[in-house]
């Protein structure tokens, strides 16, 4: 299986070309803007002729579409950028795979959905209402991979790790500063640990699997109650850490109060759960360490 991954400087695609090294999966994969030691050649999707002419030389099996523009509050300001990363952009990838008879899976968000408390956890079957452009742009990139004859789309949740830049680095690095965080208490999401989705996506390859599945974390929590777990498994005060309102801390996008996601359709073919935050957090503390 020659596996293709777009956005592999990113966090999941980072860890996808890990996984898939270590499975001696051929795979290569793209970075946008910095080349990493896991990143094959340039290719920005948003060029259609380019992106067409990669599919075609490399001619993969699977291609993995992670790349897109997912700084939430400047979608609100960006919104051609917005749209056409996520939504134009991901269409030009899905008719290139679809164009060499590739699998095409692409990677959406929890944010598809309103978050009404009363509502959640969502499953597939749900309606979707995205609350912020953001949100918007990407549900228009679910929409557009379905042009690929074998596509898969996979909705992720607040995604972590270590291999780059996301909020939870961002946090440990305030942390080892001893610097306090406030940190809003009333957005609740099932937080995905980045390695499982890899290990999703690789399955989902091998395993043919098509359609719509929810691929996050098992557990639902806070941002707040999240970053608390994590202070206390990786040995930092979580006194440094404090409960603030979305509200208090003036977002630009409106965000869902509670977008957790039901994976159980995704868990049950694949026959394994992804990782709870308590038990990611400890594999990445001694990741961090080693």
């Amino acid at each position: 299986m020659d596996v293709f991954v777009i956005g592999g400087s990113g966090l999941v695609g980072s860890n996808i070309v890990d996984l898939a090294t270590k499975r001696d999966v051929t795979v290569q994969a793209t970075y946008h803007r910095s080349p990493t030691d896991r990143t094959d050649m340039q290719l920005d999707k948003t060029n259609a002729e380019r992106t067409a002419s990669v599919l075609r030389d490399v001619d993969p099996d699977v291609v993995v579409d992670t790349a897109a523009f997912h700084a939430v509050d400047d979608c609100e300001n960006e919104r051609t950028r917005a749209w056409a990363v996520n939504a134009a952009g991901t269409r030009n990838a899905a008719v290139a795979a679809d164009n060499v008879d590739a699998h095409y899976i692409y990677l959406s968000t929890d944010y598809v959905f309103p978050g009404a408390p009363a509502e959640a956890p969502y499953t597939e079957d749900d309606p979707v209402s995205p609350l912020n452009y953001y949100a918007r742009t990407k549900y228009a990139g679910e929409q557009a991979a379905q042009i690929a004859a074998t596509a898969t789309v996979l909705r992720p949740s607040v995604i972590y790790g270590i291999t780059s830049d996301n909020f939870v680095t961002w946090a440990l690095n305030e942390l080892d500063a001893g610097n306090e965080l406030d940190i809003v208490d009333d957005q609740v999401s099932t937080p995905t640990y980045a390695p499982d989705l890899a290990d999703a996506c690789l399955e989902i390859a091998e395993r043919d699997l098509t359609g719509l599945y929810h691929a996050a974390g098992p557990k639902n929590l806070s941002r707040y109650e999240f970053t608390v777990t994590l202070a206390e498994v990786c040995g930092y005060d979580p006194g440094l850490v404090s409960p603030i309102s979305t509200e208090a801390l003036g977002q630009e996008a409106p965000r869902p109060a509670d977008s957790s996601l039901d994976s159980s359709r995704l868990y049950e073919a694949l026959d394994y759960t992804f990782t709870r935050p308590r038990q990611a957090f400890q594999k990445l503390h001694n990741d961090r360490n080693n």
